[in-house]
């Protein structure tokens, strides 16, 4: 992890102010706060502090609608298995549910993130890095 971190390190001047990548500066920035913590952080205001930080709350909700996910998946799969008269199995109307499930969920991260890199861009301001880790763990 030390080659990586120091590559990024490496590129960092070229994505700040002056570089010849600054205007992609959140583009980068929430690439590195999601492969290492970010070294912003708040030094006063009346802010509760707690060691869970944005990251850690979004990949609680990815491990929270898992179970939904996964039934969703097999609720799919059975009910075409039912509508046209076969008796499947488990595993066999979870991948065919799935299988029908995921160019849906790929699509909707894949514009869900691209949007949020797009907005992010022309405001100038940072990436959503609990979006970010939720697509990128999903995916």
């Amino acid at each position: 992890m030390s080659a990586l971190r120091k590559k990024l390190d490496k590129l960092k001047p070229h994505f700040t102010e002056g570089g010849r990548f600054s205007k992609l500066r959140s583009v980068f920035e929430g690439l590195e706060s999601f492969m290492y913590v970010p070294d912003k952080v708040t030094f006063k205001g009346s802010h509760i502090r707690d060691s869970i930080d944005l990251k850690r709350t979004m990949t609680v909700v990815i491990i929270a609608f898992d179970p939904a996910l996964l039934f969703g998946a097999y609720n799919v799969g059975l009910q075409h298995f039912k509508s046209v008269g076969v008796d499947a199995s488990l595993i066999k109307s979870f991948w065919f549910g799935f299988l029908r499930m995921l160019p849906l969920i790929i699509v909707s991260y894949v514009v869900g993130l691209g949007i949020e890199f797009i907005a992010a861009q022309i405001r100038g301001h940072e990436i959503n890095e609990g979006f970010l880790v939720t697509g990128f763990l999903f995916l």
